[in-house]
């Protein structure tokens, strides 16, 4: 585990910087087991949805889940979170379009 936290933060060498996003971080930072807590993605699908929208507004475009029963839980968000995360992207284009 130590060999993948120094991997993560050696990646970063090549940008701009030469640290990038994670040099700093501990591997807690890269790694936790939290079920979706350290994220905030808990909650009904609507919530989950403005969730994922807040973290790519600040600037995550990358999430890692997890999913105590895989293929009932991937399913689950698939049909319910995933669609309202396009629709909520949808409505703040058309916003954006409007203004």
């Amino acid at each position: 585990m130590k060999a993948f936290g120094h991997e993560v933060k050696n990646a970063g060498k090549a940008s701009p910087e030469g640290e990038g996003n994670w040099a700093k971080s501990s591997f807690t930072d890269l790694v936790q087991y939290n079920d979706g807590f350290k994220t905030n993605l808990i909650g009904t699908p609507d919530q989950i949805a403005e969730r994922i929208l807040a973290l790519k507004d600040a600037g995550a475009d990358l999430a890692l889940l997890a999913f105590l029963h895989f293929q009932e839980e991937v399913a689950y968000f698939g049909t319910h979170v995933i669609p309202r995360v396009r629709a909520l992207e949808a409505a703040r284009e058309k916003r954006a379009e409007a203004a």
